[in-house]
């Protein structure tokens, strides 16, 4: 066997790509999803994760000098990622949500930064839709050091707002740590005495998450008085408080396939040394700003109406066109408000309905579809026991406290 074979016989395990991200980011995830959904079908190259489980020792990573590329993303990844560079690894970097800070990396990184801007500019274009009096920013302190994304949001927002010639205030957090007994007190103040209604824009969820324990303690109705959207679409937060909060999801995912795929050219031999930016994937509306003029007003005029007339044959179309608005315009509005669909809840409606007349007159029950809307008895049959988890004849006997009395005799039309 000649040496060329010899040496074929025994390769290194591939390329070798570390990615250092701090998992304390909600970013960080779906980042580290698009770099795994690029290099999948990649032969040849292995990814190594660091910083995923606390329980793993996968720091030890970071001091590793055979790693072919790395990508790092916000938060004390960085800090790995110098660690890497001063143990003389010259592996080609991409920072994902922060700039190349070190400058002997400059030349064989990309960095791929959020473009605050484009999420300035879609807070700004919901909350303008909402015919609302004023408008106002709060942000993290900008004295302190890696601020200047949230400069760069504040600043694109003001400046959207005042293309439109509204006014626009901006909160400035006092010289304490955010969260501290005298950041709320003056956020308090500061909320007290804007022009109602108001659309706040706040540059991430877990500092919208402040406003919204402010308005709480201060009685300040959300979104009637204030509209609040945040950004990062954490869902951990987002789902979980009152009401549930409109944010803003930047392309994280797609900002980790990009990263890969830069950083597979710096690789192959591509040259570095630039910055590119990446955008918003999504605004995911929640009650935090339901337009309580338009969309929320509807949703409310619908369900009183499903409420009153659940016995009627009405569909979500012939609804739609009594309140003047699409069947999409009209789900999504409803969804929103009520988080579950309109038809789920014109189900439960006549459910309710159906219950009633079970319990409360001796209608047969073969005869109850069709009077609460259903054409097909046995579709409704099925559906009470799914929600119920008994048929309607078992619910009957039940609720007369008679579960040994015999069936209905087929006259009367029974349903099983």
């Amino acid at each position: 066997m000649d040496k060329t074979r010899k040496k074929r016989s025994a390769p290194r395990s591939g390329r070798r790509i570390l990615f250092l991200g701090d998992f304390a980011y909600a970013s960080t995830k779906p980042i580290v999803s698009g770099v795994i959904r690029h290099i999948s079908n990649r032969s040849g190259v292995s990814l190594l994760v660091c910083g995923a489980h606390p329980g793993n020792d996968d720091r030890g990573y970071a001091f590793e000098t055979d790693v072919d590329g790395v990508i790092t993303c916000s938060g004390l990844a960085g800090k790995f990622a110098r660690r890497l560079a001063a143990a003389g690894n010259r592996a080609p970097i991409v920072f994902v949500s922060q700039p190349c800070d070190f400058p002997s990396a400059a030349g064989r990184s990309v960095s791929l930064v959020c473009d605050d801007a484009a999420i300035s500019e879609s807070a700004a274009s919901l909350l303008l839709r909402h015919g609302l009096a004023s408008f106002g920013y709060v942000g993290s302190r900008l004295d302190v050091a890696g601020a200047g994304w949230d400069a760069a949001r504040r600043a694109a927002f003001l400046d959207a707002i005042a293309a439109k010639g509204m006014p626009a205030a901006v909160y400035e957090a006092p010289q304490r740590r955010l969260g501290s007994r005298a950041d709320f007190a003056a956020l308090a103040a500061w909320l007290r005495a804007l022009p109602k209604p108001c659309g706040l824009f706040v540059s991430y969820d877990q500092r919208a998450l402040h406003v919204l324990n402010v308005c709480r303690a201060e009685g300040i109705a959300i979104p009637e008085e204030i509209q609040v959207i945040g950004v990062d679409n954490e869902e951990w937060i987002c789902e979980s408080t009152i009401p549930t909060l409109t944010s803003i999801e930047p392309d994280f995912e797609g900002a980790g396939r990009r990263a890969a795929e830069s950083l597979l050219a710096m690789m192959d031999g591509a040259a570095g040394g630039r910055t590119e930016t990446f955008g918003v994937r999504r605004v995911v509306q929640r009650m935090s700003t339901t337009d309580v003029h338009g969309s929320a007003s509807r949703a409310v005029r619908a369900r009183d109406y499903l409420r009153s007339h659940a016995g009627e044959p009405i569909g979500v179309a012939q609804l739609a066109r009594m309140l003047n608005c699409s069947v999409r315009t009209l789900q999504t509005s409803y969804k929103t408000v009520f988080r579950t669909t309109l038809t789920d809840d014109l189900a439960m409606s006549r459910i309710e309905k159906a219950r009633g007349l079970l319990k409360g007159t001796k209608t047969p029950v073969g005869a109850i579809p069709e009077m609460i809307g259903y054409s097909s008895p046995i579709h409704f049959a099925r559906l009470f026991k799914a929600k119920t988890g008994m048929s309607m004849l078992e619910y009957r006997r039940r609720a007369s406290g008679n579960d040994r009395r015999n069936p209905s005799p087929r006259s009367s039309g029974s349903i099983r």
